[in-house]
């Protein structure tokens, strides 16, 4: 589905360069849910920006269905830190924003967003805008509007970072009953280690700066009904931990 062969990106300011990946490969499979945690400024957004066709790398390859991505494409949805939205518009209309693109018809569009925001739990701000909303519900929005797209591959940058622990649990159980029911191809950029075991089949622990692939866990549990209150996921968490630990990100929590 991805597949990012030696890449390599550096950045350049008034300051110098800077390296964010370096030979870096990553391969995601069709229908996988694969997440990526490490250190601050380890290049994974940049992961995300390469694959989602905003960025173009220096050296290696970037391909989605074996064919090199040159610029954004409809089937890829992309969840933000900054959260993408329209300070102008609604939150109604932001929601409604990737469909009407689209040209998705005007009552199918209504009856989607709709259900989205009922299902992320900001209904009832529909006629607000993004600047009356907390980071939280901006978050929330930002989810919202991407998940009411058809997409083949799934690109998020913390999308639940700021949120608290028990809309954290249930916008998961969301992201996973989503991924699931719709089967398209995931990859998730977090720091939390226990956000990382729930969701990733593949845990990917990418290394300090510039970013390559230090290890990878396989997480067969990933998404199982009460996985979270088992041995299993708390072993998984120690050894996803301990990974980082070796190799110098010690900022997972």
């Amino acid at each position: 589905m991805l597949a990012l062969t030696d890449v390599s990106k550096t950045y350049k300011g008034k300051a110098g360069e800077v390296a964010a990946l370096s030979g870096l490969s990553l391969d995601v499979q069709r229908g996988q849910s694969v997440v990526l945690i490490g250190p601050s400024g380890c290049g994974k957004t940049t992961v995300l920006l390469l694959a989602s066709g905003l960025l173009r790398a220096e050296e290696g390859t970037v391909l989605i269905n074996n064919e090199p991505v040159v610029k954004p494409r409809l089937s890829t949805g992309l969840i933000l830190q900054d959260y993408g939205l329209l300070p102008w518009k609604t939150v109604f209309e932001n929601a409604d924003l990737g469909l009407k693109i689209r040209k998705v018809p005007r009552q199918e569009r209504l009856q989607e967003t709709r259900q989205i925001l009922e299902q992320v739990g900001i209904q009832g701000f529909a006629r607000n805008y993004p600047g009356e909303l907390s980071g939280g519900m901006r978050q929330r929005l930002a989810l919202a509007r991407v998940l009411t797209l058809d997409v083949d591959l799934l690109l998020m940058d913390e999308p639940l970072s700021a949120l608290d622990l028990e809309l954290r649990e249930g916008l998961q159980d969301l992201l996973l009953a989503q991924w699931r029911e719709r089967g398209y191809a995931q990859v998730l950029v977090t720091h939390s280690i226990d956000e990382a075991v729930f969701l990733g089949e593949r845990i990917v622990v990418m290394s300090s700066r510039p970013g390559k692939v230090a290890a990878e866990i396989a997480n067969p549990h990933a998404g199982d009904v009460g996985f979270r209150s088992t041995p299993e996921f708390f072993a998984k968490a120690t050894e996803v931990r301990n990974a980082l630990l070796s190799t110098g990100a010690s900022d997972g929590s």
